[in-house]
């Protein structure tokens, strides 16, 4: 189903939620600009416009294999909408028992009861671990709590997607802001959806393998703070940074240039392994590819700074 159809199916979910829209818009917008609290444990209901749904999920690239998870879900409109338009499972957590109620309803009206659940539940409380997509609109203080809980529940290359609000000091993988007529009690306004893809933790002591026509060993060492990492390469005496390092999921892509040969490997982490290959250019001989291997030898350190 394209967008275009999303939409326009999505307005029975409109319709349905308006009430609760009209209840709680004004208490809303005002939450949304208070400065936020630590010990935050509880978010306010305040919807999120069916276009800014839509929208998240496109971003996320939400398809039939992913099981997406909205912690504070409301209404339901966003696993609802995961299963009934992009073929997912949705599940939805809140502590409010009757606006479960009213999703379970809703789902079983739409038609998607079957690939949707909701539970009456602390979402600090939920296991997230099979989740592939996290959906969250929720005070600032409750997602910094949230925030080292996905990253050590959910497996890499899991996608969250926050709606106006941010992870602090985590970077966005992708920002998207636009204009939504539904916002502002109908008086229009931007929403800003950021998407965040779960990195594999590559931090540590590395002893690589290069296997081809000319075996070679190199010692690497790899900083990393959430997806963005650098570290350098040894052999003996000699050192060279990591180039144009990358991490998204569970891969790795980073190059490095010693002296006349340089390196370009992509690899995948598998535990305490990293398997893929390396690509070499060496002075003027052709260009040559090569297996490469890596095993960690270190304790890795936390991906947000902290000490555990």
């Amino acid at each position: 189903m394209n967008r275009r159809e999303a939409l326009c199916g999505a307005a029975a979910l409109l319709v349905s939620a308006r009430w609760t829209q009209a209840v709680w818009a004004a208490r809303g917008e005002a939450l949304r600009a208070e400065k936020p609290h630590a010990d935050e444990t509880f978010s306010f209901f305040f919807p999120t416009p069916q276009a800014t749904v839509v929208r998240m999920l496109e971003l996320a690239r939400v398809g039939p294999a992913d099981l997406v998870l909205d912690l504070g879900s409301g209404d339901g409109r966003i696993p609802i909408s995961a299963a009934r338009y992009f073929g997912a499972r949705g599940w939805g957590v809140d502590s409010d028992a009757e606006l479960i109620g009213q999703s379970i309803a809703e789902a079983k009206r739409q038609g998607v009861a079957e690939r949707v659940r909701f539970e009456q539940r602390d979402v600090l409380k939920t296991d997230t671990s099979k989740a592939t997509v996290v959906t969250i609109y929720l005070l600032p203080g409750l997602i910094a709590r949230l925030r080292r809980k996905l990253l050590a529940e959910l497996k890499p290359g899991a996608r969250i997607l926050v709606h106006d609000f941010t992870m602090t000091d985590w970077s966005p993988d992708e920002t998207l802001t636009f204009y939504v007529p539904e916002r502002n009690q109908g008086r229009g306004g931007e929403s800003t959806v950021r998407l965040w893809v779960v990195p594999a933790n590559f931090s540590g002591d590395w002893d690589a393998r290069i296997e081809g026509a000319r075996s070679e060993s190199l010692a690497l060492s790899i900083r990393q703070r959430f997806q963005r990492a650098g570290g350098l390469a040894r052999r003996g005496a000699e050192a060279w940074d990591l180039t144009s390092v990358a991490v998204r999921g569970a891969q790795i892509a980073f190059g490095i240039e010693a002296g006349e040969t340089q390196y370009e490997v992509s690899a995948r982490l598998e535990g305490d392994a990293m398997m893929g290959e390396v690509h070499i250019r060496r002075g003027t001989d052709a260009p040559a590819t090569a297996r490469w291997s890596a095993r960690r030898t270190s304790r890795r350190q936390p991906l947000d700074g902290t000490e555990r």
